[in-house]
């Protein structure tokens, strides 16, 4: 058993063999072009900065959402937190404090297949998966293993394949090709709050035949952070907002009693006769 529980760390396509969506596809514009009149928003974009604004509304559309990248790109860690769909039908959630250096802490869950709880500092890492999710990947709900942690490094392949999920980098390049769009095929709308944060919005002129709707959300206040990222096509909306910028990835390590090594577990060393 110790060995089959080894062998199903791959979390059913958490792998790097499983594609992610692109968020905005060929929407948003991160330069060139210039902001037309009817692309300015209405009084919203009019109206000067508010006290402490970031200048954010003053700019083209292109320059705004370049601006944003920017913004996002240059934190050292941020949250994700957010829906999307991992692939026709299967919609993954995920809670995750990451940064560039790969290191994480969060939740993700996956619609059927149940959730996990992942850590990982270094090129070490910790997961603990519920009932719902050994249910699905052995046929088993594995009481015995209720409340553990499976630990690997990422010199283990199958802990390497998980560790894939706390690539930030990874994360914002699945956000798709944002480039080479002109203002004419997007709109500023009104400014709100998200998550407690003043933003404005843009959303994405829909193509003729096209049933795809996107949006982002931008901060005005404070750095100009891109906030979020929202795409409706076919019935299904992948949207995922990001926060806690520059927030450390700080954890404690699970008790050593709670941890189960999966290299033990694949050379039929699980304590406790697993």
């Amino acid at each position: 058993m110790a060995a089959a529980l080894a062998g199903t760390v791959a979390l059913t396509g958490c792998g790097s063999d499983r594609e992610r969506p692109s968020f905005i596809g060929e929407g948003i514009p991160t330069d060139g072009g210039e902001q037309d009149e009817e692309g300015t928003g209405g009084d919203g974009a009019e109206d000067k900065p508010a006290a402490g604004g970031n200048g954010v509304t003053d700019l083209p559309p292109p320059e705004m959402v370049s601006r944003a990248m920017d913004a996002v790109t240059g934190a050292d860690s941020l949250r994700l937190s957010g829906t999307i769909e991992e692939s026709p039908g299967q919609l993954m959630e995920i809670d995750m404090l990451m940064d560039v250096r790969g290191d994480c802490a969060g939740t993700v869950a996956v619609a059927g297949e149940g959730s996990f709880e992942l850590l990982k500092r270094g090129n070490e890492l910790w997961y603990q998966p519920d009932t719902e999710f050994w249910q699905a990947v052995t046929g088993s709900d594995m009481t015995e293993l209720s409340g553990m942690y499976l630990y690997g490094t990422t010199d283990n392949p199958d802990a390497g394949a998980m560790a894939e999920m706390c690539d930030l980098e990874g994360f914002l390049g699945n956000f798709g090709d944002v480039s080479g769009m002109t203002s004419d095929e997007v709109s500023v709308g009104e400014e709100s709050t998200h998550l407690n944060v003043p933003v404005i919005a843009l959303h994405e002129v829909p193509k003729p035949g096209s049933s795809r709707e996107s949006t982002l959300l931008i901060a005005t206040e404070g750095e100009p952070y891109l906030m979020h990222m929202e795409q409706t096509e076919r019935g299904t909306t992948n949207a995922i907002s990001m926060s806690d910028f520059d927030v450390p990835v700080d954890f404690d390590e699970p008790a050593a009693h709670l941890v189960l090594d999966l290299e033990e577990l694949a050379n039929g060393g699980a304590p406790g006769g697993f």
